[in-house]
């Protein structure tokens, strides 16, 4: 069973700040109930949020324990370059890259592209590969089949499409290049279990995504996970192998806070980031999981990770905008902005996404 908390006060607080002299910027009004309510709807909560009272029912109703992860030595990887590239098919350039996860790594680039279609030219590199300690992906920006397409009975309330392979012939395809491009998957022992994903896109490049993703206790390691994308021709679009073969408990073993606990730090990190004036925040997801710490890859540390997204209301001439005419002279546009806010799973505090030198 999961609990709901659900925040709708502004009557309340209307009539609050009225009684006070306060004012609704999120700063100090000198009324402690105030303050209160001001904090409670920096983020706006109207989704389920996993509670360890009612207990999920993965971890049988109690808190879960949870311990720091090490990753006791870097991947094998082999010789990646080598992978992909051979002597008729050679990286024409390279620079360097720095991942917030992975830390410093190499990205080699593939000839350049150039080409004209009906939106406009685009121009990039036709592939590329980028090398770090813990991991590589290597991104082929040359396919274009999609997997999928709408069929004719689709509407936008029920969406048809049809497919140009199955789901399971999709996943044995990705299992091959697992096994051609990368060291492979192994096995998990203990309280590690390997999560298996597969979905075909349905927006971006329709292509279809399979993804192995390494879980401690439940958890999901986010950062620790190989993934492969094909497009309608089974073509590889991208492989993704950040995979730990030896990673193990380490330190102590706390009780994990729940995700409510856990908001009311992010709420605090919300009114930082925006200096006390945070716009409309809703929250729209709320996930327990295990990411890279941002200072050493090598230790992996468990977080509540919050996705929140506000609105922002531009205006704009419109460009077509004549005075013999009818169109309307200003124009809106509407752009969602998505802020993500972490929170350590165990102290409540903030955790950084982006290393230092980032």
């Amino acid at each position: 069973m999961l609990g709901i908390t659900r925040i709708s006060a502004l009557a309340a607080l209307i009539v609050l700040v009225a009684a006070n002299g306060a004012t609704a910027q999120g700063g100090d009004s000198g009324d402690p109930s105030v303050d209160l309510l001001l904090r409670s709807m920096v983020i706006s909560v109207d989704v389920p949020l996993p509670t360890w009272e009612e207990g999920p029912e993965e971890w049988g109703g109690n808190a879960p324990r949870l311990s720091y992860l090490k990753r006791a030595r870097r991947p094998e990887l082999g010789d990646v370059y080598k992978t992909f590239f051979k002597d008729v098919k050679k990286a024409v350039g390279s620079n360097p890259v720095t991942s917030p996860a992975y830390g410093k790594g190499t990205r080699y680039k593939g000839p350049r592209l150039s080409l004209v279609r009906s939106e406009g030219q685009r121009e990039g590199v036709s592939f590329y590969l980028d090398v770090y300690d813990w991991g590589f992906e290597y991104v082929n920006n040359l396919v274009e089949t999609p997997t999928n397409v709408e069929t004719a009975e689709s509407t936008p309330a029920h969406r048809k499409y049809s497919y140009k392979f199955t789901e399971k012939e999709g996943i044995a395809a990705a299992k091959k290049y697992i096994d051609q491009l990368t060291p492979g998957a192994g096995t998990a022992t203990g309280d590690f279990a390997i999560l298996e994903e597969s979905r075909f896109e349905h927006e971006k490049g329709r292509l279809f995504i399979y993804r192995l993703t390494k879980t401690y206790r439940g958890v999901p390691l986010v950062d620790d996970y190989i993934q492969v994308a094909i497009d309608g021709e089974k073509n590889l679009a991208n492989v993704s192998y950040y995979w730990s073969k030896k990673i193990e408990p380490f330190g102590n073993t706390y009780t994990a806070i729940d995700a409510g606990l856990a908001l009311q730090s992010a709420k605090l990190i919300a009114l930082d980031d925006f200096d006390d004036q945070p716009p409309p925040l809703t929250l729209f997801d709320t996930n327990l999981a295990y990411i890279n710490d941002r200072q050493n890859p090598q230790i992996v540390r468990p977080v509540w990770l919050f996705d929140c997204r506000w609105n922002e209301r531009r205006n704009f001439e419109n460009p077509d905008w004549s005075g013999q005419k009818n169109e309307q002279r200003f124009l809106a546009e509407v752009i969602t902005h998505k802020y993500l806010v972490l929170v350590d799973a165990f102290f409540m505090s903030r955790v950084r996404l982006l290393p230092p030198e980032l």
